[in-house]
């Protein structure tokens, strides 16, 4: 092929791509003329069918040989009172052209196959049940044999699959709640209560998954099978200068050894605190011992083995399912993209559910059809106002001047929190009083929630100032919140590894010189423990004193200086990074903590009411309106970021960091992966010889050849199906051309039958006044 026609053929598909839907637009000439000869010849009327027009000019393009010219001379669409006067009938029409489901069904499985279809048709439910009754009456063969047996079995699956969604339906928690929240606040303040759910599901799995393969066997053995351990205070000492790792969990025992009191006020204050009789429970990382228990000749229960074991499990298992939530919502994200012009017209015209009988239910969704288009809309504006040069300049000295200004406040805290740190740990190491020793536990927990709740309402005033869009203030503020918490955590965390990673000489449980604690592991769990608990009552406290009674005065004073100071619009970004930041302490301590867990589930049960609360009662309707797909990616991405960093924390401690000597199932070990590989190392050679296979370079590169091949064709069949999609979407453009088409002729014939009686009419009357 030459260059000239090779350009000629580039030119006709260009012009064919770039004429899109306008393209089929045609004024069909003979409208009435054909008529006639349609009626002759039904097979005629096929060929003028714009489909049919459009193949037989690809294949003169596929050729080479002709440009697309057939449609050069013809005009666009000219819509008169034919159009005016058919829109009318228009669904009329398009009901009697239904195929009618009863025709050619052969047996009475397709006729089942058919009413299933009926139930997910878009048609109102009046039209199903007639239709659902025409197939009924309608005549069918039966089955026989092996058909009907699979046809039985296939009705009774799809039975109990129903049976079994109503049921759990039933017990779908806070059903009633998420179409409260979603006509109050929209669909994609949904997706957070939702998230809330996920988390509250995941602990529990996770407290189940603890308590089975660890906290169970280790209670059964400790306190009912071995009983006390013998004392070994007096020939060891109390001085911190012993050099056995059995004289140094003997010191650690003695100094925890409390008698568990009546129930007073300190009882009370060690619940709070998580210290006292509270460290000797199964609760913290040393109650668990360093042993192994024989379950008969069947197995060997291994405590080390149990504790990492569990703990790896329900990391894998929170990975799995933020990764299939994250792919799940990016698809969802996607597909929206893709079809945004499609986003009103399904809100408008397949958004109401026609099950809905009552009253409330009903002004519910249509509240939530509101946000949900009031979010596209807000979606839709411009991002940028146009600004001249002196105007620009002014914004970015701003938008610099506050970007220092909060880069200040945040080393100021992480300062700060880094000297409360320390400070309080030096006074606790003197005679208190009872209080003041309660107030510096809690000093660098407090310090540490006050910065969380502060420094995002500074960075709220900064925003006003910085004339940015909606959703850059929202990324911003996201951004900053992050920056600020995980600085603040990241400071503490640093303090702790200082503390514990101190120069210890060899004949010493711990280190003199820091005066580091016996167990760190047990120090950092109940560091953790009362970050949870202090974050927690923060959130009840604010909201039920400070946002409860600001909301009290909007509604009860029109007054404009109450409605600017009181005033509370819902910023979901913010929401969760709270829920987010609670799931970020349980996943950094419940290492240390068996039971944080448990009391993260508590503490999103809490969250979830005190959230809801806010959204219905406490907060406007804000500006800033989330669709869900866009609020579920927001939330899932914020969420995998946070585990990956936790599980990074995790790793980096257990593997670099020196167990205790004094306490836990990993004293006396150099890190913690040593328990696996001593446990690598007991198991049969020919596990250890698959082990070297798998993992040789005669195995691998096969592997990774194969994985290349299958990873290749899929991203063939996906390009493949990408070609496909568009091909079905100028096809269903085309099936609609062919459809007004048709309704046209339709139309037409209908008129020259309606001339034609009239002719006839006046003929008859004529010649009967000639008669």
């Amino acid at each position: 092929m030459s260059e000239s026609e090779r350009k000629k053929r580039s030119q006709c598909i260009d012009v064919w791509e770039e004429a899109g839907s306008e393209f089929y637009q045609e004024s069909y000439p003979g409208m009435e003329a054909d008529l006639e000869a349609f009626q002759k010849n039904p097979n005629k009327l096929s060929t003028l069918l714009p489909s049919n027009k459009t193949r037989t000019a690809r294949k003169k393009i596929n050729n080479g040989t002709v440009c697309y010219q057939a449609t050069a001379t013809l005009k666009p669409v000219e819509y008169g009172t034919l159009y005016q006067n058919t829109m009318g009938c228009n669904n009329e029409i398009q009901i009697s052209l239904m195929p009618d489901l009863s025709e050619n069904l052969s047996n009475e499985e397709l006729v089942w196959e058919e009413i299933m279809k009926i139930k997910t048709m878009p048609i109102s439910m009046a039209h199903k049940k007639e239709l659902k009754a025409k197939l009924k009456s309608a005549d069918a063969f039966r089955l026989q044999g092996f058909q009907q047996l699979n046809w039985q079995k296939r009705k009774i699956c799809n039975c109990l699959k129903t049976k079994w969604l109503e049921f759990y339906n039933k017990f779908h928690l806070w059903g009633s709640s998420f179409k409260k929240i979603e006509g109050h606040c929209g669909a994609g303040v949904v997706e957070f209560f939702l998230f809330i759910k996920l988390l509250i599901f995941l602990n529990a799995f996770t407290m189940v998954v603890v308590f089975i393969v660890l906290i169970l066997p280790s209670v059964y053995w400790v306190e009912l099978k071995e009983g006390i351990a013998p004392d070994l205070w007096n020939e060891c000492g109390s001085s911190n200068e012993s050099a056995s790792i059995e004289c140094c969990s003997a010191i650690y025992e003695n100094t925890t050894r409390i008698a568990r009191p009546r129930v007073t006020i300190h009882y009370i204050m060690d619940i709070i605190q998580g210290t006292g009789w509270v460290e000797t429970t199964p609760m913290y990382y040393s109650y668990y011992p360093n042993q192994q228990f024989s379950v008969g000749k069947l197995f060997t229960y291994h405590v080390p083995l149990a504790y990492i074991v569990s703990t790896i499990t329900y990391f894998l298992l929170f990975f799995l399912i933020i990764v299939r939530k994250s792919i799940k919502g990016f698809k969802q994200r996607m597909i929206e993209t893709q079809v945004q012009y499609y986003l009103y017209s399904n809100s408008i015209f397949i958004g109401w559910d026609f099950c809905i009988n009552n009253k409330i239910p009903a002004i519910l969704k249509q509240k939530a059809i509101f946000n949900e288009l009031r979010s596209f809309l807000i979606a839709d504006r411009p991002k940028f106002e146009n600004r001249n040069r002196s105007k620009k300049i002014n914004i970015i000295i701003i938008r610099l001047l506050i970007s220092f200004l909060v880069i200040a406040l945040i080393g100021s805290a992480c300062f700060s929190v880094y000297l409360i740190f320390y400070y309080s740990i030096k006074l606790l190491q003197r005679e208190q009083t009872f209080m003041w020793a309660f107030l510096f536990e809690f000093a660098t927990p407090v310090a540490i929630t006050f910065y969380n709740i502060v420094l995002p309402i500074i960075f709220d005033v900064f925003l006003k100032f910085e004339n940015r869009s909606m959703y850059q203030e929202t990324r911003l503020c996201i951004l900053r919140i992050i920056c600020v918490r995980l600085s603040l955590l990241v400071v503490l965390l640093g303090s702790i590894y200082k503390l514990i990673n101190c120069v210890r000489e060899k004949s010493q449980c711990s280190s003199a010189l820091c005066n580091s604690p016996l167990c760190w592991e047990t120090y950092v769990g109940k560091i953790m423990y009362k970050l949870l608990i202090v974050d927690v009552v923060c959130k009840i406290g604010i909201t039920i004193l400070i946002s409860c009674p600001r909301s009290i005065l909007v509604r009860h004073f029109k007054n404009n200086l109450f409605q600017a100071m009181s005033n509370q619009e819902l910023n979901l970004a913010k929401h969760v990074l709270d829920v987010i930041y609670i799931q970020i302490i349980v996943w950094l301590g419940s290492f240390y903590v068996a039971l944080l867990p448990a009391l993260g589930l508590v503490s999103m049960v809490i969250m979830f009411y005190i959230k809801r609360f806010s959204c219905i009662v406490n907060y406007s309707l804000a500006q800033k309106v989330y669709s869900p797909s866009r609020a579920h990616t927001m939330i899932m991405s914020m969420v995998l970021v946070s585990y990956v960093l936790c599980v990074t924390t995790w790793l980096a401690v257990v593997s670099k960091i020196t167990p205790s000597r004094s306490c836990g199932p990993f004293k006396g070990l150099p890190s913690i992966w040593r328990v696996l590989i001593d446990f690598i190392r007991t198991i049969p050679p020919w596990t250890i010889t698959c082990y070297e296979i798998m993992f040789s370079v005669n195995f691998v590169v096969p592997l990774i050849f194969i994985l290349s091949c299958i990873v290749y064709y899929y991203h063939t069949v996906m390009e493949s199906n990408k070609k496909m999609i568009v091909v079905l979407r100028k096809q269903l453009v085309l099936e609609g051309h062919d459809k007004q088409f048709l309704l046209n002729r339709l139309s037409a014939f209908i008129k020259q039958q309606d001339r034609r009686r009239k002719a006839t009419e006046n003929n008859g009357e004529i010649d009967v006044l000639l008669s």
